[in-house]
């Protein structure tokens, strides 16, 4: 016989809509793979050996991960997808812990004890980075979601990819092996992520190995697991912490054009004010050029017409001893003029020399020796016959 997909579906969904024991029953578990949704709560029950999806309304005890849990409700069938879930209708926290959950608080206080999560130890995270370090799957979205955002925001971004599996057996060796090679490598920063997923598909990240590789690289690290309301060990390892792989490909490059339209509005902001001040300056320039000149032009007047004062008063003085000079020579020339032996000699006066001497006392002349006895307007030739002295 053969039917369709929606037969099967249908009748294997009477099946269990008829089965009383699955219309009422109790399921004990460890809850794990919490989600929040707008009228309730999605999550799993676990055993060690399997889980079922759950679902709960708002007004039911809120699951907690981690947690051992009675679940009291029905299995339903959806007919269209064909899945199964188990619609709790009333949630009952034990006090027991879940396994895991025990063994992941144990390493947790391990590693806070040995300080892997101390903010101290936590290396600055570079704004810009040329050569990027990667730690993810090859085939999920998380590379191209980095990748995209990296070279949008900064075109000159080298990104080195170390494909790993992120979930199943071996994914924590496998992520702390890319770790250490970009350790020892020369890219600049180092982002380890993941998309979202439950508590099981998260648990690498909570590994030990993981969290130590984490710790010991010298690499600035950024982890990008899960999304916002996910955390893991590795988060609190990293040197920064990432809600998703965009934003830590963000955290990592600068907005190329964003930074150029910053710095040009910063360079046009500061030629406007160098501009501002020039124009200022210039005026004030202008204005202290004014005032000097009327400083200059009313201390150039009176300097001028000191000097015109001066001039006149030096000409006065000047002129007064001009005038008095002039008279002295006239009283000296008259002098001069009393005593000048040509004058003498006009009022009826002469000299004698002797042998081209002049002669101004008889004792000497001698009893018959020749003179000349010079006059204004010549000279006589003479014989001494008698001398007299006084």
């Amino acid at each position: 016989m053969t039917i369709s997909v929606t037969q099967l579906n249908n009748y294997i969904r009477g099946l269990i809509e008829m089965d009383g024991v699955l219309n009422d029953l109790s399921v004990c578990g460890e809850v794990t793979n919490v989600k929040r949704s707008y009228n309730g709560w999605y999550f799993s029950l676990k055993d060690e050996e399997s889980a079922v999806n759950c679902f709960c309304y708002a007004n039911a005890t809120e699951p907690v991960t981690g947690a051992m849990a009675v679940a009291e409700g029905q299995l339903n069938y959806f007919a269209r997808t064909g899945s199964l879930s188990f619609f709790v209708r009333k949630l009952t926290s034990t006090s027991d812990k879940g396994e895991a959950y025990r063994k992941f608080v144990e390493l947790r206080d391990k590693l806070v004890k040995e300080g892997l999560f101390d903010e101290a130890r936590k290396k600055t995270v570079p704004h810009s980075v040329r050569k990027l370090g990667v730690v993810t799957s090859e085939t999920g979205a998380v590379i191209h979601d980095i990748e995209n955002v990296a070279l949008r925001r900064q075109p000159f971004t080298e990104i080195f990819l170390y494909p790993v599996k992120v979930q199943g057996e071996h994914a924590d060796i496998e992520i702390a092996q890319g770790i250490d090679y970009f350790a020892g490598s020369d890219v600049e920063a180092v982002i380890v992520g993941r998309g979202g997923g439950s508590n099981e598909d998260l648990s690498a990240f909570n590994s030990e190995i993981v969290v130590r590789a984490l710790a010991r690289c010298p690499k600035p690290t950024v982890s990008a697991v899960g999304h916002g309301v996910d955390f893991t060990l590795s988060d609190f390892a990293a040197d920064k912490r990432a809600v998703t792989p965009s934003e830590a490909a963000e955290f990592v490059t600068l907005d190329v054009a964003r930074e150029r339209v910053r710095i040009t509005a910063h360079l046009d902001k500061i030629g406007n004010a160098v501009l501002s001040l020039i124009t200022q300056n210039y005026q004030d320039v202008q204005n202290d050029c004014r005032i000097l000149h009327g400083v200059v032009g009313r201390r150039l007047d009176k300097l001028q017409a000191d000097l015109k004062y001066s001039l006149r008063e030096a000409e006065r003085a000047f002129s007064d001893k001009t005038e008095k000079y002039a008279a002295a020579l006239d009283k000296l020339t008259d002098r001069l003029a009393s005593l000048n032996p040509a004058n003498i000699l006009k009022r009826g006066f002469g000299y004698v020399t002797s042998e081209g001497k002049v002669v101004n006392s008889v004792a000497q002349l001698d009893v018959g020796g020749e003179i000349t006895v010079n006059l204004s307007d010549g000279k006589v030739e003479a014989k001494v016959t008698r001398k007299e002295a006084k």
